[in-house]
């Protein structure tokens, strides 16, 4: 019962109070981004600074090679399926073992036009979500390799504010509470709602981490910290 009624105190001193934090402004979407396909970098779409929608080229390998055979393959394909229809067509006028090697002929030069345009789509980066470049690092005539070269750093429009506080007011923060904070010092305060606790504590530095989701005209850019405190 004793222990009991400490806690209970413990808890609502901590509640009683203003809770110190700091904070670091991140985008909600930050990537680096490689391809997953060696070569030499033929074509650069975009530069620091660029805009881009999900979907939209980035950058491109040389793939001539590449594209050439998925033409043949696909002339190939398209021979061997009309004929295919073409006696499957008919009947009786063709015995069933020859039918099925048709089938067999034109379904395989499928998959092979398949994987070869594949191949080709490995070699063109394509943004995976809306934002900005916010670095480049290749230039046209670079050697790249698969999967370890980084390209560009996308971030998302969107940004969240990570906040960090004491690991002892865990009990009290909760979601929906108010952040004020200042940057650099400046008199004037600015308030956001936690959206997020994490749910482990940080082992190096003892601290909880929360979000807050950003406005979009916020004028905080990704980078920036400060301190404030949990209400």
């Amino acid at each position: 019962m004793k222990y009991f009624l400490c806690a209970l105190l413990f808890v609502v001193g901590l509640g009683a109070k203003e809770v110190y934090a700091i904070f670091n402004v991140r985008a909600l979407q930050d990537a680096n981004l490689t391809l997953d396909s060696a070569g030499i970098v033929d074509a650069i779409y975009v530069d620091v600074g660029s805009k881009v929608k999900k979907g939209e080229i980035l950058l491109s390998l040389y793939n001539k090679d590449k594209k050439s055979q998925v033409d043949s393959i696909n002339q190939q394909y398209d021979f061997s399926r009309k004929q295919y229809e073409r006696y499957s067509k008919i009947g009786r006028a063709i015995d069933r073992n020859t039918l099925d090697k048709y089938y067999s002929d034109y379904r395989k030069l499928e998959f092979d036009r398949n994987y070869s345009q594949a191949v080709v789509d490995k070699t063109i980066l394509r943004a995976p979500f809306d934002g900005v470049i916010a670095s480049k690092k290749i230039e046209l005539g670079d050697g790249m390799s698969a999967n370890s070269t980084i390209l560009f750093r996308l971030v998302s429009k969107g940004r969240k504010m990570v906040i960090e506080f004491d690991s002892k007011y865990l009990p009290v923060v909760k979601v929906g509470d108010i952040f004020v904070y200042s940057i650099d010092g400046q008199p004037e305060k600015q308030k956001v709602k936690i959206t997020k606790i994490y749910p482990t504590i940080d082992e190096s530095t003892r601290k909880v981490s929360a979000e807050a989701l950003l406005p979009a005209n916020s004028p905080l850019v990704p980078g920036v910290f400060g301190d404030g405190f949990i209400q």
